[in-house]
Formats: structure tokens, sequence, C-alpha cells
């Protein structure tokens, strides 16, 4: 028998790339209906403190009233009037300017603003965060369908190089040298490979759904993902970069600033404040209507309110917003815990990963000797059917676990970028707008601001009220060991020698009051 061509396993070459990772994640930064509604979120959240900035402001209101009286005087009252016209209409028109300034809030107004920058800094950290998970996405769906893609390529090598062994394996039973138990096994195998081919075309076309509902539009011919940059070199450069920069930690300690603020904003219920107010009326007759005629007032009044009791409600707020602050401050140390767990996953999902690429090249520079040399030794004679497919699959498994290491060393890189806060736009990508929320907060910032906004400030910080953070409570030591407590003997405690026997029938009796009655079928019955 004439020997047919060697079937190698001879993969395809990449498309020509028509969209970068540069591109994905420009694209989702920009459109992401997520990141922009974390980004109004954050506005809003400004707001907040220019809210806390009008408390010192001052506020004005018009008030203006008309009357008109209509009044039919009786004989008596024509006699004393000394009048013939029963008749009296009086219109009359007020208008009442009022101006309020405060002066001191006890640092009510202070801690809210406190609180309300704290609120910002913490919205901003969400908001990083909310960034960094969303690039994470983009970066892991553009690996996966790289992945994917790679994989393709292979798995149809894989049957381009099954379908010429089935080729020759036909050709030497025709020859009388192999039985149809050769053939079977061949297209076996060759079936087997068409299934693999067809999930991966399934997961791959899943992978594409995912990367354009994150980036907006369906993924073209993607571009060799490039390095990532700022990954540091050791576990411990990434412990000491995310103690300054993570986001979820940053946005804990912002949120313990915010509820410390309250706290004094709690104590400040109970402080005395002053208020200066201005009011302007202007009384008189409404139709017609002369200037000159209307009686004015002007009064100024400086008001000083001092609280004496409150029924205990002060306390209360005060109590309430310690007990707050002490849960945010633990929340620091979850948070803190939370950040150490995952950077160690991700660096040791990185250190994995980076073994077994080196690994897998090895791996596969075997595999291909070991199938080279299987169909050499097979056409000899020295290698059976069952030989040959084996080392198919062997090199092809060995390529496809090395794609899939590669894959995994880069998600672990993107995965640690954002456990230690360095995952952004800002630090990713270079030519792309950048979105500033310093601009909104100024303009919240500078609503209504007027010259002495500076001086009224000052006054208010005047013996005003600090948060006292006290001791955290935790339960009292225990006298002992700590042991678990013993379990009940008998025959229902399950054991290896008295198993527990298997639930076969699930209660399936309703509460009282859960289901209703069913009314009587009444279309079958004529009326």
């Amino acid at each position: 028998m004439e020997n047919l061509p060697l079937p190698g396993f001879d993969v395809e070459p990449e498309p020509e790339a028509d969209e970068t990772l540069a591109e994905a994640l420009d694209a989702a930064y920009h459109t992401a209906p997520s990141l922009q509604a974390q980004r109004y979120a954050l506005r809003a959240s400004d707001e907040d403190y220019a809210q806390a900035l009008s408390e010192l402001r001052p506020t004005s209101s018009l008030q203006v009233s008309g009357d008109y009286t209509r009044t039919i005087d009786g004989r008596l009252t024509l006699a004393q009037r000394f009048s013939n016209d029963p008749l009296v209409v009086n219109k009359t028109m007020t208008v009442t300017g009022t101006a309020n300034q405060p002066l001191y809030t006890g640092g009510k107004a202070t801690a809210d603003r406190e609180a309300a920058l704290a609120e910002v800094s913490a919205g901003r950290q969400q908001l990083r965060g909310a960034e960094g998970d969303l690039l994470l996405q983009v970066i892991t769906s553009y690996a996966d369908i790289r992945r994917d893609a790679q994989s393709l390529r292979l798995r149809a090598a894989n049957l381009k190089q099954l379908q010429g062994t089935l080729d020759e394996v036909k050709a030497r039973r025709e020859a009388g040298e192999l039985t149809r138990t050769d053939i079977g096994l061949a297209e076996t195998q060759l079936q087997l490979a068409v299934t693999q081919y067809n999930s991966t075309v399934q997961q791959w076309q899943q992978d594409r759904a995912t990367y354009a509902m994150l980036v907006g539009h369906d993924p073209g011919n993607l571009a060799p993902s490039p390095a990532l940059p700022h990954v540091p070199e050791n576990v411990d450069a990434a412990l000491d970069t995310a103690q300054d920069l993570s986001p979820d930690l940053a946005q804990a300690i912002s949120t313990e600033k915010e509820s410390r603020a309250k706290i004094a904003a709690a104590r400040a219920e109970g402080h005395p404040t002053v208020t200066l107010t201005g009011n302007a009326t202007l009384t008189g007759q409404a139709i017609p209507y002369y200037l000159h005629n209307q009686d004015q007032s002007y009064e100024g009044r400086l008001v000083l309110n001092i609280p004496l009791t409150n029924g205990g409600r002060v306390g209360s707020l005060v109590a309430q917003a310690e007990d707050r602050n002490a849960a945010d401050r633990i929340g620091i140390e979850t948070a803190r815990r939370q950040m150490v767990g995952t950077i160690l996953n991700a660096w040791n999902g990185l250190a994995t990963a980076q073994r077994n690429i080196a690994v897998g090249s090895k791996e596969v520079d075997a595999a291909k000797i070991y199938d080279e040399g299987t169909f050499e030794e097979y056409r000899a004679g020295l290698r059976s059917t069952f030989d040959v497919l084996y080392a198919h699959g062997t090199l092809r498994d060995a390529e496809i676990g090395l794609v899939t290491a590669q894959h995994d060393l880069y998600v672990a890189e993107a995965t640690l970028l954002r456990r230690i806060g360095l995952l952004e736009a800002r630090t990713l990508l270079t030519g792309s707008g950048l979105y500033n929320p310093d601009s909104n907060f100024r303009h919240a910032q500078r609503r209504a601001a007027l010259p002495w906004d500076e001086l009224v400030r000052g006054v208010d910080t005047i013996d005003r009220a600090h948060a006292t953070q006290p001791g955290l409570v935790q339960p009292p030591l225990g006298a002992g060991t700590p042991a678990i407590a013993p379990g009940k003997t008998g025959t229902t405690a399950s054991s290896p020698d008295n198993p527990a026997p298997w639930a076969t029938t699930p209660p399936a009796i309703p509460l009282p009051g859960t289901t209703g009655s069913p009314l009587p079928d009444r279309s079958l019955k004529h009326p």
C-alpha cells in the first residue's frame, strides 16, 4: 500500500485583527449603563454636600396676602356711623419679606458638611470599584473569546488530523492490513472530536454574547491581548499598593468617617443656636394701590435658642450614631481582611498559571514528538490504531491546556490589578477621555455661594461638638476551654454503622391560611 501524506496537526493562522483590547475597554468605559448609573449616583452625593453648605446660608421668603371684606351694616350701626350707605367694602394687601441668616448651629452644620464630604469620598471609591469591576469583566470576556477562538482552531486542526488518519486506516483495511475494528475506533474518535468542537463553538458564542453586553457591540477579530501595566512583582508589593489604592478599603474608611461626623451632628442637636432674622412689611389698601399710602414696618431680631429638655431624644440620637459608627469601624477590618484574602487568591492564581504555562510548553513540545513518532511507528507496524489516536488526543489536549493556562494567567493579572486598585481607565488607557468627578463637585459647591460663607463657617466651629468613639463591645471570655457541645446519643443519631434513612416523602401539607379553595368548574354546565 502506498503511504498517504502524514496527517499532521496543522493549525490555521489567526485572521487579521480589527479590534483591540484598548478599544473594547474604551467603549465599555464610555457606554456601559452600569458605570453611567454609578456616575449619576455620585453626582447625587455631590448635591448632599451642597445641601449641607446651605445650612449656614441665608434663606428668604416673600409673602403676599390680599383681603377682601364686604360688610352690610344694620340700622343701629348706620346710626352710629352717621351714614346712609349700609355697604362697606374693604380691600387690603399685606406684603411681608423675611430673611434668616444662621450664625451658629452648635456645630451641627459643620458636622453635616463633614459627613457629606465623607459620603462624597465613599461614593468616589465606590465608582472606582464599579469601574474596576467593569474593566475586569471586559478583560475576562476578551480573554475568553481569544481562548475560545484559539481552541476552535486547535480542534479544527485535530479534526483534519483525525480525518486523515481515518482515510489511512480505511486504505490499510482495503489492503488487508487492518480490520473493521480499527475503522470503527478511528470513526468514533472523529465523531467525539466533532462533538467537542461543537461544544467549543457554543462556549464561544456565549462569550461573544457576554462581550456584546459589556462593550455594547459584537466582537470582531480580536487582536492578541497586550501586556497589562503595573502588575506587581511580588505579593508584598501588591499588599502595600492595595493599602493605599484599594477602592474597597478606601470606601470602608470613608464610610466610617461619615458616620463619625454624624455623631457630632447628633450631639449638636442639644446645643444652643443663634439666628439673625429680618422682616419688612407693607400693609395698606390694595385697590387703588399707592406705595406712599402703605404702612411700613421693619424688624431685626437676633434669636438665641437654648434647648433645655428633649425627652432623651438627643441622647438616643448620639447612642444610635455611635453604634452605627462602631459597625462601620468594624467594617474597615472586614474590608481589609477581604482585600488581603482576594489579593492572596489572585496572586496564587497568577503563580499557578505561570507554572502551568512553563509545564504546558514542555508538554506541547513532547506531545508533538510523541504524535509524529507514533504515526511513523504505526506505519512500520510497531504501533496500533489506538496508539495513534491516543497520541493525537494527547497533542490536542496539550495545546488546548497551554492556551487555557495563558488565558488564566492574563485574567489572574487583571484580577490582581482590580484588587489592589490599579485596574482603572486612567492607568490602563492612553488617549481616552476620562470622567472627572471634580467638575460636578465644584459646580455643586459653588451653587448659591456668598462672600461671607467662610466667616459663618468659622463661627459655627466655636465650641463645636466632637465625635467620641467608645470602645467596641465584644462578648465576654468564657470560663474554660472552648469545645463543641456533646451531641445526642441513641438510635436516631446517624453514624457509619447506623446511617440515617433516606427522606423519600417530603411534607406536602401547607400552613393554615396559605392556600385557597378551588371554585367549582361551571364551564361544562348549561345556564
